[in-house]
């Protein structure tokens, strides 16, 4: 089977762009400062997992907490890089020098939007995990567990609709 040949087309990063790895970057801050931060302050035991509820059910040592921060940052520079390659993503529609430049665009900002919410997501986690692990509070809040789920699938779904879209 003959692999398709596409175009590579330079992107240059537009202000939405710029906007985004604004926010992953300062995301990627957060997620490493705040085991910094609270390492300390943390009893031996802390939360590793949560329930649907947002419910502690899973403790472990502290020092997994650095367990996210480290899966974040390798998350973080995978997308980052995979970003400078879009010709070489799998696409829902034929690339063709006409729709390669627009189909590219559209790919890499979704990885962005998804880095961004990975990003979040990570941080939210381990704020949560310090907060638990302090007695702040009993449990995570459900509902933005869902908010991230439900962003992250709505970008997928909606980039791949706007593929269709703009082919």
């Amino acid at each position: 089977m003959k692999k398709e040949q596409r175009p590579e087309v330079a992107l240059n990063l537009g202000p939405f762009d710029w906007f985004l790895e604004g926010i992953a970057a300062a995301g990627m801050i957060l997620l490493l400062l705040l085991p910094a931060v609270y390492y300390t302050e943390l009893p031996d035991t802390i939360p590793q997992h949560f329930n649907a509820r947002g419910e502690a059910d899973g403790f472990g040592p502290k020092t997994t907490l650095w367990l996210l921060p480290i899966l974040g940052v390798a998350l973080y520079t995978l997308l980052t890089i995979l970003v400078r390659v879009p010709h070489t993503f799998n696409y829902s529609v034929q690339i063709t020098s006409e729709n390669a430049e627009q189909q590219y665009r559209m790919a890499t900002q979704m990885i962005r939007v998804l880095k961004v919410l990975i990003v979040g997501l990570f941080a939210y986690l381990i704020q949560g995990i310090i907060r638990v692990g302090t007695a702040q509070t009993t449990a995570l809040d459900e509902r933005m567990m869902w908010f991230f789920v439900g962003t992250i699938l709505i970008t997928v779904v909606g980039y791949t609709i706007l593929s269709f879209r703009k082919r």
